[in-house]
This record gives C-alpha cells, structure tokens and sequence, in this order.
C-alpha cells in the first residue's frame, strides 16, 4: 500500500471505532483511549489525523452524511420519474443507508447534536438538503403554491425525526416501517391525501 492509502486506511478505522463507540456508550462516554484500543492504532497515529475526539468524530459525521447526500444525487439524477415519485425515492435511499449501517447512523442522527455545537450545526443542515427537492412540489397544483413558507424545513425536520425516535430506542430494523408513512407525511401537503397514499404504495419495500 501506499502511504497515501495506509494513511486513509488508518483514518477509516479510526472513524469506524469512534462512531461504533459513540454509538454505543454516548459522545461523552468516548475518549481518545477508547478510539485507539478500538481502532488497534497508536496514540500516535491517532493523533497524526486528528487533534481530539471531536475532529475523529467530525469526520465520520461529514463522510457518512456526504456518502448518503451522494447516493441520493446519484439515484436522482438516474431517475427519469415525475417529482412525487423522486421525492419517494430520495427517502427510500436515505432510509436504506440506515438500515445498511445503523450503529453508524445512530452514532451520527442520534448523537450528533450532543456533541457540540460545531456537530449541531451539521446537523440542522442534514435535514435542510431535503428542503430544495420538496419546495419543487409547489409547482404540482395551485394549492400548494400557497402552502406556508416554513412547511418545506418542517417536513424534513419531520422525517429527521421519525428516524431519530427509532434509532434512540435501539429500534433500527423498524426503520423500514416508516418508508411508507414519510412518503405520504411529506406529498401530503402538495398533492393531497389520496394521490400521496398511491404514491407511497407503487415505492418498492426496504
């Protein structure tokens, strides 16, 4: 390997252990001790990366979230569907990744705004990367072009949310159940009750 490689290959360790840990013991049971027995690295490789507990698990917040972020653009840009249709599967790809690594996501959506205030304000913006997708629904009728000019963070706060209460009760596998209900809780609004209910019921099950 390169020194290149061995270096990335050292940080995703270290990265992987802090959030493991943070999962499961909280971001202020975690210390740097902690991360390099988890990790098998020295100290000195620790701190080769990063100056402090916090940087690690910054990093592991802003891979896992521009891993997901990407995924999403990616699924998107692939999709030649109408707008409730993208806007389902936006969140079915979200939900995924957290049914792919949940001990990561409960790390990350669980712990994240405990954590400080420089983890805090990533988090706020992890629910705003849904706003833009949903505010095109107000061009699908008349209605929803009225609709209150905060509805858009709402919703996506919303479905933040339902993942969150899942995840912090240790209930990962039921994040599956909540696909369905997102999808109808956020087309609600824009295309009323019974299109977002078919909607819903066409996206493939997690």
């Amino acid at each position: 390997m390169t020194r290149e490689r061995t270096a990335d290959a050292q940080r995703a360790r270290i990265r992987r252990a802090t959030g493991e840990l943070v999962a499961k013991r909280g971001y202020g049971g975690v210390t740097v001790e902690l991360i390099v027995k988890r990790a098998r690295v020295s100290y000195k490789t620790f701190y080769k990366h990063y100056a402090n507990k916090e940087e690690a698990f910054i990093d592991l917040f802003d891979q896992t979230i521009a891993a997901t972020r990407r995924r999403v653009s990616e699924a998107l840009a692939a999709s030649p569907d109408a707008w409730p249709e993208r806007v389902a599967l936006a969140l079915r790809v979200f939900f995924a990744d957290i049914l792919t690594d949940p001990l990561i996501a409960r790390a990350c959506l669980v712990e994240g705004p405990t954590a400080g205030p420089r983890l805090a304000a990533r988090y706020e913006e992890v629910a705003k990367a849904f706003i833009p997708i949903l505010r095109e629904g107000r061009r699908e009728n008349a209605t929803a072009a009225e609709l209150p000019g905060s509805i858009e963070d709402t919703l996506a706060g919303s479905v933040l949310w339902s993942a969150y209460q899942r995840l912090v009760v240790g209930e990962a596998e039921r994040v599956r159940e909540l696909l369905p209900e997102a999808i109808q809780l956020v087309l609600r609004p824009y295309l009323g009750e019974a299109k977002a209910r078919r909607v819903s019921a066409a996206v493939e099950p997690l």
